[in-house]
């Protein structure tokens, strides 16, 4: 029996290894949990094309969204664990649906395995242009001065927009005074403040949201991180604005089914970094405001994990509530 025991982790490596040898030798799919225009989305497509070259194999991007990333995120977590069908994982998915989602039919850590983080994404505070506040100073003095006046959007209810917005008012002391408006996906709800439906949006930079700010339909304010964003260098960090307890950063990178041949995850993380340096994706980045960056799958695994637990520990101490 003991012979045995040590046989089958030894056949299941050599079948592990064997089928990360022939890795891949068809199409790949990553599933985007959102609509197309967001930053989830945005970051699947600019990645794609560098990942099939890398890869020798179509790298396919398929949306399935629906109840705030969960839908597109349980499909990868119930699909084979071969290395073809991948996800985008945020944490609007993996931190914050836990969070917001009781009956959720997926746990964040147990069910999937990390692959490559491909951006990290400063949230960005924006104003309707036509509001009349300038300043995150005046956006607080006027949501006080006029409560239950302003609105701001999300993509979506417990989405990595909703947790921004909502930790925005907390930290500013108007969560009270102002009401959150969910959209289908942070294009949405960029497009929202854009336009005045709402007053006001904090969410990733990325995507449309770039678009509407540099349309100058809405104003900047703020931006999260310990620096300035290069594509955005007169806004201040919410620091410098004087909120220096806002810190929070949005992952968005690839995952795939847990069990998946660790072989297989070395190969996409390989290829995951070698596309982060292509020229094109690069250039994409930086019209993001995103900077590229290398990671391994164990870094990727530890910042999810490292997230869920400080966003959980902000909603237990309620110091931000996700209503």
């Amino acid at each position: 029996m003991k012979r045995l025991a040590i046989l089958v982790p030894v056949v299941a490596l050599m079948a592990g290894t064997a089928l990360a040898q022939d890795y891949p030798s068809r199409a790949i799919t990553i599933v985007v949990p959102q609509t197309a225009g967001g930053n989830t989305d945005t970051l699947a497509r600019i990645f794609a094309p560098a990942l099939s070259k890398v890869l020798g194999q179509e790298v396919i991007i398929e949306n399935r969204p629906g109840a705030g990333n969960v839908v597109g995120t349980q499909f990868v977590a119930e699909s084979e664990p071969d290395g073809y069908t991948l996800g985008m994982g945020s944490n609007s998915s993996l931190t914050l649906a836990p969070l917001t989602k009781p009956d959720l039919a997926y746990d964040p850590i147990k069910d999937f395995d990390a692959v490559y983080n491909m951006a990290n994404v400063s949230n960005g505070l924006v104003v309707n242009a036509e509001l009349g506040p300038k300043s995150m100073e005046d956006l607080i003095a006027l949501a006080n001065e006029k409560p239950g006046e302003l609105n701001f959007s999300s993509g979506g209810n417990g989405t990595t927009s909703h947790f921004a917005g909502a930790m925005f008012v907390a930290y500013a002391g108007i969560a009270d005074k102002t009401a959150h408006i969910p959209y289908q996906g942070g294009s949405q709800a960029s497009v929202a403040a854009a336009s005045g439906e709402v007053q006001f949006y904090c969410g990733p930079l990325g995507g449309n949201m770039m678009g509407v700010i540099d349309a100058k339909k809405v104003i900047p304010l703020a931006v999260s991180g310990s620096k300035r964003v290069a594509t955005l260098p007169d806004v201040p960090t919410f620091a410098e604005a004087g909120m220096p307890e806002y810190t929070a950063i949005g992952f968005f990178g690839l995952i795939a089914p847990a069990g998946t041949p660790k072989e297989i995850i070395a190969k996409l993380n390989e290829a995951g970094n070698a596309a982060a340096k292509d020229p094109d994706v690069v250039k994409a980045l930086g019209e993001q405001g995103i900077e590229p960056i290398q990671n391994t799958p164990e870094e990727f695994a530890a910042q999810i994990k490292g997230d869920l637990d400080s966003y959980t520990k902000l909603v237990e101490d309620g110091v931000v509530k996700l209503e």
